[in-house]
């Protein structure tokens, strides 16, 4: 019988495990490439020693208001083909305009494959063919890997690859910090970061939650580029003459945009991927796989004047430590009966980082989730011989603020960019 320890819960699992309506299917695919020399077997024995060197990969969760996490043991090299779940397609016969249309049908097996209560939290298909290269479509469950872990597991296969091909000993680095071991020292963290309930409590929304709403307007989706000229004013000019990151300048257009057509403001819930190593000197988060993301909520003060001047003023009163919202509220132990009392903005903006090369559509299934808000917007950078371009998706589901008025908020949001004075 697997001898299981138990483990701490990141503040992103204890909220996706307590309240989303369907823990079991969130996985998140990463295309690698692998050799076409490797087979079912040797693909197996990759996935097995990703599993064994992150520790979340080998966890067990359960649902509801008392969600939990227990880690299994490493493996030591047994494959246990229950949890090594790796099925091959042969797309020797497929042509390339269609294998995009194989991942993504393949995609969707694996989210149906995953299971966190018995920890299947990985599973994979590996697409094979006799030339250029077999593809791994490595599916992880959210609950284990966030928009920056993916992207360790992504040099993690790359780096297993290489030396499996060059018949090298396996070695991949380890985790200097496991996301059981950082959330622990978030919940003792927690306690030194009091006081402030009062503040964060007045972020909350003034409109009601909208499952209490009418099931009208239908969703809407927009999927668009910002490139060109202004991508090189949002990402070189306006942050030199604004003195903040063009992810800071992109939300507080957004908070200025929703008050200009909505005629309040609104507050904003802000996803951040919570690798604040600077809260223990050094710590070292950049390989650890977990969700470690956070959020917190930002409500622009309104104030007079041009676009410039408001923009002014929202960064230079920017909360200085935004993550005390989720240490507070998540980790803290005496927050829980304010937290049940927040009412959660509905308007959400959330930066994945370096996305690398942009799959159109390839947060939609994710946006489809987020049925909390009235308007969801996920944003990536990416830069593709010499091209910089910033990649965003808006959504607005069923009963939310419909297409005119997404289309409104994001044209008034482009055009603060294009005219912020500098």
């Amino acid at each position: 019988m697997t001898t299981l320890r138990p483990g701490r819960l990141t503040a992103a699992a204890k909220k996706f495990l307590m309240w989303d309506p369907n823990p079991a299917v969130f996985g998140i695919t990463i295309p690698c490439p692998v050799p076409v020399s490797m087979g079912l077997d040797d693909a197996r024995g990759l996935i097995n020693a990703l599993i064994d060197t992150h520790e979340s990969l080998r966890s067990r969760y359960s649902y509801g208001l008392d969600a939990t996490v227990f880690i299994e043991p490493e493996s030591r090299g047994e494959i246990d083909t229950a949890r090594v779940d790796v099925r091959e397609v042969d797309i020797e016969q497929v042509a390339g305009d269609a294998i995009p249309q194989i991942m993504e049908v393949e995609t969707a097996k694996s989210n149906l494959r995953l299971d966190p209560t018995t920890g299947k939290i990985v599973t994979a298909a590996l697409l094979t063919r006799s030339t250029d290269v077999n593809i791994l479509l490595l599916t992880v469950h959210h609950i284990a890997i966030d928009g920056v872990a993916m992207w360790v597991m992504w040099e993690d296969v790359a780096t297993y690859a290489r030396q499996w091909e060059a018949g090298e000993e396996i070695s991949l680095p380890r985790e200097p910090i496991t996301g059981s071991e950082w959330a622990a020292f978030l919940d003792e963290y927690s306690l030194t970061r009091t006081g402030d309930l009062d503040y964060w409590m007045a972020a909350s929304d003034i409109e009601p939650h909208i499952e209490t709403r009418p099931a009208t307007p239908e969703s809407a989706y927009l999927d668009e580029v910002i490139d060109g000229a202004l991508a090189v004013r949002l990402l070189d000019e306006l942050p030199a003459a604004l003195g903040a990151s063009y992810t800071r300048i992109l939300l507080v257009a957004l908070g200025l945009a929703i008050e200009d057509v909505t005629g309040v403001a609104r507050p904003i819930q802000v996803q951040k991927h919570g690798r604040y190593s600077r809260l223990r000197p050094g710590t070292d988060l950049s390989r650890t796989v977990a969700w470690l993301s956070d959020d917190y909520p930002w409500l622009v003060r309104p104030v007079a004047g041009s676009h410039g001047e408001r923009m002014r003023d929202a960064i230079a009163n920017y909360p200085a430590n935004p993550e005390d919202f989720t240490l507070l509220f998540w980790h803290h132990p005496d927050s829980w009966s304010r937290m049940v009392e927040f009412n959660v903005p509905k308007f959400y903006f959330n930066f994945l980082g370096d996305v690398g090369v942009w799959i159109p559509g390839a947060h939609s299934r994710e946006q489809a989730r987020l049925t909390v808000f009235d308007l969801s917007m996920f944003l990536g950078a990416s830069e593709n011989d010499g091209v910089r371009a910033v990649h965003y998706s808006v959504h607005s589901p069923t009963g939310g603020i419909g297409l005119d008025r997404v289309k409104e908020i994001v044209t008034r949001w482009i055009s603060i960019l294009e005219t912020v004075e500098v």
